[in-house]
């Protein structure tokens, strides 16, 4: 069985691309990646689960180890000793014997015969025939020899160090390597011949290979490849990590080993997606899918010198391999297979970043050269798009007032509505309220208070709204009958009774006045005055109500929290991994802060982090709704939890920083934003040092402070005229170019597909299927 892994090992891939009719790009195949993973190791652990692992060289059959680990290192080449057999006729006299003998050898052989004297014993020898490479050709050469009369030939075995093909050709191959860190053989030997004597390189390292068999200890002076022969389930292992497709280790200019990880493209973004972006929604997935897939397309090549295309890191995408994988992740890679983002038919260049603050940036303010379709966005739909996935509605009309007076009463109809209280206003207007209650509204209010007192209903009639007749029927709910009248003296009733019109009031409610007024159950008009005969309006109906509920500590307790996201239409309330959702009722009461005001709404916006209060129906379902508005950033990205943040340096630090990345400015005396980009990104400092002004531009600016983004402000702290503190109070993390990663969370919980999530964020681009 040969693993689909076995292609060309160390051709370093280059991008094919094909052009059709409507200049639309599209790639031959699924391309191998080629992951760099060490650069620096002295030796490496391969393994596998499988009974065998594989392993293969350029232009060499497969080799079946026999083993299921073996350890790989890398050692001077040691060229290897051959035998080799020349015949002589020894100790002999005189010259003239020796040319005799060789007279007569040549004579009878035809083959050639030298004539030498050997300065250690000082006699002569015949040199007989070449000199031969095997024992098997020696033995009949000393045979035949003898049949032809010359016994006493006697054969010489000498050993001798022999550089091997693939020295040789290695050696020619790093005469024209140019700037290749890579020495280990990438290319079939060929014909390859010696070019002189100093044609191998005396420097060459070989790798050694090293395991229980004998199929498995071998030294290579070419890259090796090491496989699984079922690697979906026994992927190949790198010191006891799992990678798919195979590990390659090759010899680079440090004399170390780098170990790259070679594999379809495909595969390699399952151990990207979850690693670059873990959040769990599939359209969000989906996205990073097509990013890091274009990011992989346009990028092949991009470590050519070193022999790979990318590291397994920030500086290319976070690699994890078979670990990291998940079923989301898998899913969304499977669903977007061979698409990528495109400009004018091409693969761009696709960077994401973790939290863009809010706004991406242009890429020329931190990358130094602009792309169309790297232009800084918001970090949001467009206008109310945004907010409408997170919207709670009601069909309540939301209240018409002109006197600012009467919000607080729409608030209080609204709570003591969804506690029993008749409320016949849809919407409540300021004429509403100035009307007195109709008989049908006092019934049901004196019945709620008589049912809270433990008192029987009361008759209601045309004058219970009026002053004096809702005293008495407040009286008989609230005190023992006959109780005011005996238990005040006519000085405690006048003392209660002192207002302007108290004299019109009837002397046989007068005590039950008085008791009311002096228990905090009862109140007058703004002028000192009862008017005994004006009905009370609803208005002052419902404030009294609320006086009452207020002292007896009756009022609706209202249910608190912190919301999620809308889903759906509900309330979603949670703190960190728990929540619990409700349902909203259609005709909820819903209010909305403004100011340190509470306003009645059609429909407000959920986006998380506002503080609530509410009160349920019977069912469980939200019929009273108040909210606080969140004074955290509502973008799509507001789940991160680096959307805001706060450093304080000490001029000292800030000084130590940028001397790093400029140079000669002497003490600092201040640091200033000279020029921010799109989205407010400070993309040129101002640096005020003794030695004059100089400036940092562009993406050089976070890595210089060591900020996790440069959407920043600086606060500074003056001990007289001298800076004594820097705080730099910021959004975001991460470069802020491209596809921002909490946004597209953010965006898919939205509602928003993946093509759209990356449309936004990569401008005028399509989603293309390129193989």
């Amino acid at each position: 069985m040969t693993p689909r892994w076995i292609f060309a090992v160390f051709a370093l891939l280059s991008l094919q691309l094909t052009a059709a009719a409507n200049d639309v790009f599209t790639l031959a195949g699924e391309p191998l990646i080629r992951i760099g993973l060490s650069t620096s190791s002295s030796s490496v652990s391969i393994t596998t689960g499988d009974s065998s692992l594989v392993a293969y060289s350029p232009d060499e059959p497969l080799r079946m180890l026999a083993s299921n680990r073996v350890s790989v290192a890398a050692r001077s080449y040691r060229p290897p000793e051959v035998e080799q057999y020349r015949f002589e006729i020894q100790n002999l006299a005189t010259a003239e014997e020796a040319n005799t003998i060789a007279k007569d050898i040549r004579e009878a052989t035809e083959e050639t015969a030298l004539v030498s004297i050997d300065p250690a014993t000082n006699t002569w020898r015949v040199w007989v025939g070449s000199v031969i490479e095997t024992i098997e050709e020696a033995d009949k050469f000393k045979q035949d020899l003898a049949e032809k009369g010359f016994e006493d030939v006697t054969m010489v075995t000498e050993k001798k160090v022999q550089p091997s093909e693939d020295a040789i050709a290695l050696s020619q191959q790093l005469r024209t390597a140019g700037k290749s860190q890579v020495r280990s053989l990438i290319k079939p030997t060929g014909d390859m011949q010696p070019i002189g004597p100093d044609v191998v390189n005396p420097n060459l390292r070989e790798v050694v290979v090293n395991g229980v068999s004998d199929a498995a200890r071998y030294t290579s002076l070419k890259a090796v490849s090491f496989g699984s022969l079922n690697e979906r389930t026994n992927p190949v292992r790198l010191n006891g990590k799992a990678y798919r497709g195979r590990i390659e280790v090759f010899v680079n200019a440090k004399g170390a080993l780098t170990v790259v990880n070679v594999v379809p493209l495909e595969e390699y973004l399952l151990g990207v997606v979850p690693a670059e972006l873990g959040l769990p929604h599939i359209e969000a997935q989906k996205a990073q899918a097509i990013a890091a897939r274009t990011y992989a397309v346009a990028n092949i090549n991009g470590y050519a010198s070193q022999g790979f295309d990318m590291v397994p890191t920030v500086w290319s995408q976070v690699y994890k391999g078979v670990s990291i994988e998940t079923a989301m992740g898998t899913r969304a890679v499977n669903e977007t297979r061979g698409q990528v983002a495109t400009y004018q038919g091409k693969p761009i260049m696709a960077y994401f970043t973790s939290t863009c603050g809010g706004r991406t940036e242009n890429s020329e303010n931190i990358f130094d050269h602009a792309e169309p379709y790297l232009r800084g966005v918001e970090c949001s739909l467009e206008g109310r798009r945004h907010f409408e996935p997170f919207m709670i509605k009601t069909s309540r009309t939301p209240a018409k007032l002109r006197d600012d007076a009467n919000l607080e009463l729409v608030r209080l109809a609204s709570t003591l509505a969804v506690n029993g209280f008749s409320l016949t206003a849809n919407p409540i207007t300021d004429d509403w309220l100035d009307e007195m209650p109709t008989d049908g509204e006092m019934s049901n209010w004196l019945n709620q208070l008589a049912s809270r007192f433990g008192k029987p209903f009361p008759n209601v009639s045309k004058k219970s709204s009026e002053p004096v007749e809702l005293a008495r029927l407040l009286a008989s709910m609230i005190y023992t009958p006959g109780a005011p009248d005996t238990l005040l003296s006519d000085s405690d009733v006048n003392y209660h009774l002192s207002f302007d019109d108290a004299a019109e009031v009837p002397k046989e409610r007068r005590a039950d006045l008085a008791m009311l007024l002096r228990d905090g159950y009862f109140s007058l008009h703004g002028d000192l005055t009862l008017k005994p005969s004006k009905h009370f309006s609803r208005a002052r109906m419902l404030r009294l109500v609320r006086q009452i509920y207020q002292k007896k500590g009756w009022l609706p307790s209202l249910q608190a929290g912190t919301t999620k996201a809308s889903v759906d239409g509900k309330l979603v309330i949670g703190s960190g991994k728990a929540s619990r959702t409700l349902a909203i009722r259609p005709d909820v009461f819903l209010f909305r802060q403004f100011g340190g005001e509470y306003y009645q709404m059609k429909e407000a916006a959920l986006v998380g982090g506002e503080n609530v209060k509410f009160l349920t129906d019977p069912s469980g379902a939200v019929w009273y709704l108040e909210i606080e508005p969140t004074d955290t950033p509502t973008v799509a990205e507001n789940m991160s939890p680096f959307t805001n943040w706060s450093v304080s340096l000490a001029p000292s630090a800030v000084q130590s920083r940028l001397s790093r990345y400029v140079k000669g400015i002497g003490t600092l005396y201040d640091v200033n934003i000279k020029r921010q980009g799109y989205s407010r990104r400070a993309v040129e400092l101002e640096i005020v040092g003794s030695n004059g002004v100089k400036t940092l531009k562009g993406g050089k600016i976070r890595s210089a402070l060591r900020l996790k983004e440069q959407l920043f402000v600086i606060n500074k702290r003056y001990n007289g005229s001298q800076v004594a503190g820097y705080t730099f109070t910021g959004r975001g993390w991460g470069h802020g170019v491209g596809m921002c990663q909490y946004g597209a969370y953010g965006m898919a919980k939205m509602g928003v597909k993946y093509d759209d999530i990356v449309k936004h964020y990569y401008t005028g681009v399509d989603v293309t299927k390129m193989y």
